[in-house]
């Protein structure tokens, strides 16, 4: 069977948090199961976007958190032939749905099926490895990711597991788990430090203005250090958003040719005494260099953990971002 370009397939995980029977039986009352595929592993999944994509299909709407929504995308062509991709929030995090107005998924999906809309965002994306994502990062957040994975791992299908299902579980290893941690690791052994080169066009070094824009200070031409130094988390990416909410990466977006770099080294119980601030994309410290780039070359002074869209993907001492090619197009929603 070929699908035309209007038509719309929707691709869902039954491992992410919020799709069951009760959801796959609503959306089964007007989308036809035809058109409703079903993914239980990353292979099938990858077999699946694969049948889409060639029936034709003109917009994929997926269920799952950012990392099955970055799973999708890279299993996409990065040509005209990608269908268009809407965001049903179904699992953790979902930074990406922010930027496109994602709300309630049954409500979102029987919206659009009942009046389809070519209202689309596109967003620029980052590439690491030949992979292609809207944001990642090294060190505290990588490290808040694994423990909370390992509190999951042991303690989710208990008493526990309703509290471990959503951002109170990334609180609860963040503050029982990884802080203390760190905390005596950096009084015992000091700071890890990192070394970030610009190999792409001239970058721009940014500074938080009243706490609500950016100021351009300066260009750094390509082949200089952007920063050299002691670091505890470096973030980057197209998506202002890190997951519920948090606007991590304020200046994201604002310029389609580069992403927004961020290097933290303001101490971890600072952090924790201005959380809110860096929750809503306002904080401004001494201790946080902001830039926009298109390419640069990270060192670590030691292994770091990194993630890539809320996956842990291990450790890296280097680590090249550049801008991908190809972006992504997302339905907006109204």
């Amino acid at each position: 069977m070929s699908a035309s370009p209007e038509s719309i397939a929707v691709l869902l995980n039954p491992n992410a948090r919020r799709v069951d029977a009760e959801v796959l039986d609503i959306i089964g009352d007007f989308v036809d199961p035809e058109h409703v595929y079903i993914s239980d592993s990353e292979q099938k999944a990858r077999e699946l976007v694969d049948e889409i994509v060639a029936k034709g299909y003109g917009t994929l709407f997926a269920g799952g958190g950012d990392g099955t929504i970055t799973q999708l995308i890279n299993r996409l062509p990065d040509d005209e032939g990608a269908p268009r991709v809407g965001i049903l929030k179904l699992g953790t995090g979902n930074a990406m749905a922010e930027i496109v107005s994602s709300g309630d998924p049954i409500v979102d999906l029987r919206t659009y099926t009942a009046n389809p809309s070519r209202d689309a965002h596109n967003l620029p994306l980052c590439e690491v490895e030949g992979m292609r994502f809207a944001f990642g990062g090294l060190g505290v957040d990588a490290t808040v990711l694994n423990d909370y994975r390992t509190l999951k791992d042991n303690y989710g299908d208990g008493v526990m597991k309703p509290l471990l299902q959503n951002l109170a579980g990334y609180l609860v290893a963040a503050f029982s788990v990884t802080i203390p941690r760190m905390l005596r690791r950096w009084l015992n052994q000091g700071q890890p430090t990192v070394r970030i080169v610009n190999e792409g066009s001239p970058a721009t070094v940014l500074r938080m203005e009243d706490g609500t824009g950016a100021v351009e200070e300066r260009l750094v031409p390509t082949g200089e250090v952007l920063y050299e130094g002691p670091v505890n988390t470096v973030m980057f990416g197209t998506c202002p958003f890190y997951g519920y909410r948090m606007k991590a990466l304020p200046f994201a977006g604002m310029d389609p040719d580069r992403f927004h770099l961020r290097v933290s080294n303001v101490p971890i119980g600072v952090v924790v005494a201005i959380i809110s601030r860096l929750w809503d994309g306002t904080l401004n410290h001494p201790g946080i260099m902001d830039f926009h780039a298109d390419r640069v070359r990270m060192t670590f002074s030691e292994p770091m953990p990194y993630q890539v869209a809320g996956e842990a993907m291990g450790y890296r001492n280097e680590v090249n971002i550049g801008m991908s090619e190809a972006g992504v197009d997302l339905v907006r929603f109204i």
